[in-house]
């Protein structure tokens, strides 16, 4: 009704394309008035007396914030099954999870609740949760979006961006997140010309994990449709991702452990614990230098190249209760296979999107993931959005 009035008032006035939308936002964003609960028992009682940078973004773009979605405990997992409400089933298949941890996100644009809606990833938790529901998730590159967590997350491998059914839609929510004010510096408008021919090479392979067949099947379609539009494409690469878990887990160790968590660790779930309690015992600098460590290959992997394909996640989503009954170090180390191909763009900082396949009628849809260099997000987006009009990637 408030943005009704305003539009009687100055029916002429500038808007964003998203106005008047509903959306919701993730429950680690200040939304005034609401509590923010972060998936924890930890944080069931904070209340927020105002909006963070993100939620005010998408109020000043005349966006109807409508509630908060599910979020995995303190954004950490790859699936949202936390203590304070039942776990968030794939709109596709209601018998397994739709990833995390922005989990809410895409269950609520994938069935039809919401329009669009705004998601965060540190590891991965925009991508997988796109590639599991059919939707275009875009993880900016590092520091293109103001991120409302930087004064706690200090290694800056969380961003936040879009979870859309579209590219022309998860344009216009990134450029309304930066603020974006000018034509010329407009991502929707730049992305409605096509791509230059770009160098582009694709790799299935993984040492953390193997990809599943019908996952491979949507890598090909997309690799063989940018080479059909002109684009030099190496299909016969063998090129296979470096880096561990174990190496990549220092970051993820320190920067959950700095998270503030009120009252006592024992509210927390045993992999929150976990990872705390051994993020404690890693410096900065150590942390850092990892981060450090995973930019510098990226560096050298991407060489001459514009444009890396991969799948976003390897494998199909796992049934809800999957990791219940195992220890939390096993459970986490289980579950991480699931971030193998995106938490090292974290660590880049390159941008990256998961655009959605249906490799076979009837099947669960796939990701598969464009990977850009930084600050080339535009181009990036550019290539995403042609692809959408040459591949099945809307069902």
């Amino acid at each position: 009704r408030a943005l009704d009035r305003a539009r009687l008032r100055d029916p002429d006035a500038a808007r964003s394309p998203l106005w008047g939308l509903p959306t919701a936002m993730k429950d680690l964003h200040f939304v005034r008035g609401t509590r923010t609960r972060l998936g924890s028992q930890a944080f069931r009682w904070l209340w927020t007396p105002m909006d963070d940078l993100t939620t005010a973004a998408v109020r000043r773009a005349g966006l109807v914030v409508a509630g908060k979605l599910s979020t995995s405990e303190l954004a950490i997992l790859p699936v949202v099954d936390v203590d304070i409400h039942p776990p968030t089933r794939n709109p596709w298949d209601d018998t397994r999870y739709s990833g995390g941890s922005s989990g809410g996100s895409s269950a609520a644009v994938a069935s039809g609740m919401l329009p669009i809606a705004v998601a965060s990833d540190g590891a991965g938790s925009i991508r997988i949760p796109a590639a599991f529901c059919g939707l275009v998730g875009h993880k900016p590159t590092r520091g293109l979006v103001p991120n409302p967590f930087a004064r706690f997350e200090t290694l800056s491998l969380s961003v936040v961006g879009p979870h859309a059914r579209s590219v022309d839609d998860a344009a216009a929510l990134l450029d309304l997140l930066c603020d974006v004010r000018t034509p010329a510096r407009s991502l929707l408008r730049a992305i409605q010309h096509p791509p230059k021919r770009l160098r582009v090479r694709v790799t299935t392979q993984n040492p953390m994990v193997t990809t599943e067949p019908h996952v491979a099947v949507g890598v090909t379609r997309v690799a063989e449709t940018l080479a059909a539009l002109g684009h030099h494409v190496d299909l016969d690469t063998q090129d296979v991702f470096q880096g561990t878990l174990d190496e990549f887990l220092p970051m993820f160790q320190y920067m959950t452990a700095g998270m503030l968590v009120p009252g006592a660790e024992s509210s927390l779930q045993g992999t929150t614990r976990w990872l705390r309690a051994a993020g404690r015992r890693v410096r900065f600098e150590d942390a850092f230098a990892a981060r450090e460590l995973f930019r510098a290959r990226v560096d050298a992997w991407f060489g001459e190249v514009d444009l890396w394909v991969t799948p976003a996640v390897a494998t199909l989503p796992a049934a809800v209760g999957t990791w219940r009954h195992l220890p939390p170090e096993a459970a986490f180390r289980d579950m991480a296979r699931y971030g193998a191909f995106t938490a090292v763009f974290n660590a880049s900082g390159n941008p990256a999107t998961s655009v959605p396949v249906w490799p076979a009628e009837g099947a669960m849809p796939v990701g598969v993931q464009l990977v850009g260099r930084r600050r080339e997000d535009g181009a990036l987006l550019r290539t995403a959005r042609w692809l959408q009009g040459h591949v099945l990637t809307t069902r």
